[in-house]
Order: structure tokens, then sequence, then C-alpha cells
């Protein structure tokens, strides 16, 4: 079982070219795969075959996904296309609902992770406040 365990994080490591904080971060007791950061920034989502984008707010954010304050539109399963624009740049990307609370939350997983996107949103989270760990 612990080689196992060893490879599928050996493989999650080379995907996700993790940063040593985030290395250190996975040792932790918790719940999360990787450190979420409070965003509060304003984004946009878009559904398939819509021209009108909806505007939302991100409220946390994580190098793979993010979490969105409430969007009425989106069911868990469905894809979107989510936009944000952070210091004039422009980060977008494919994703899917993971998930939706009964408050109206929603979780976004992001899609198709580039090393570009991922460098990107890694740059975002450096300028944000690191949310504190939740114990298992």
């Amino acid at each position: 079982m612990e080689k196992i365990l060893t490879a599928a994080l050996a493989c999650l490591i080379s995907r996700c070219h993790l940063t040593k904080g985030e290395l250190e971060f996975l040792n932790m007791s918790e719940r999360r795969r990787f450190p979420r950061y409070s965003a509060h920034v304003n984004a946009s989502i878009k559904l398939p075959g819509e021209n009108t984008a909806h505007e939302v707010m991100v409220e946390d954010l994580s190098i793979l996904g993010c979490m969105l304050e409430s969007c009425p539109v989106l069911e868990i399963r469905q894809g979107c296309e989510f936009a944000m624009t952070w210091k004039g740049r422009e980060f977008h990307t494919a994703a899917v609902v993971a998930w939706k609370s009964e408050q109206g939350a929603v979780g976004l997983e992001f899609l198709n992770a580039t090393q570009e996107k991922l460098q990107m949103v890694r740059g975002i989270c450096a300028d944000l406040t690191l949310k504190p760990l939740v114990p298992m």
C-alpha cells in the first residue's frame, strides 16, 4: 500500500510541478490537496453555447480550482469557461463544477492546467493571504 501511495504522490508532484511549500503542505494532516488563499476577486463564467458572461466573486483560490461565493446558474458536473483579471493579465480556463453547497457556494475545478496556467495561478496566489489549515 505504501508503494502505491508513494507512486501516486510522485505522479501528482510531476504532473503539477509542485513548489517546496506545496510539498510541505502535502505532508500535513489536512483534508485538502493544495493550500487555499483568500481571494475576494471579481471574475466571470461563461456557459457553453452562451455569449453572455455571468459575473461571480471568487472567495478562495488554489492552483487547481476556486470557490465562488454563489452562482445560481451552475450545477454539479456542469462545464464552464472561467475568467479573471489579475494585475492586468487575464487568466482563463475551462472548469467544471466539483460541488455546490446548500448556501449556494460553488467549487470549480480547473481543467487542462498547462504549466503556463499553473504558473499564473501560483503568481496570483503568492499575492493573496493563505487560509488556515483545517484539520481532518
